[in-house]
C-alpha cells in the first residue's frame, strides 16, 4: 500500500483493518466519472514490515 499518493482520499475494502470506523455514505466519483457509495469513514493504523 503507497501511503503518499498525492490523493486526498483513499479507498479500504477490508473493514476489519480500520481502528476507528463511522458509517457514512458519500459519492465517490470513479476515474471513468462514473459514481458509487461509500460505506463509511475511519482510520487505519498500520506497521509496515520491512
Amino acid at each position: 500500500w503507497n501511503t503518499d499518493t498525492g490523493c486526498s482520499t483513499h479507498m479500504m475494502p477490508h473493514r476489519s483493518w480500520f481502528h476507528k470506523y463511522t458509517p457514512l455514505s458519500v459519492p465517490v466519483e470513479l476515474a471513468n466519472h462514473s459514481l458509487i457509495w461509500s460505506a463509511g469513514i475511519g482510520t487505519i493504523e498500520f506497521q509496515p514490515s520491512l
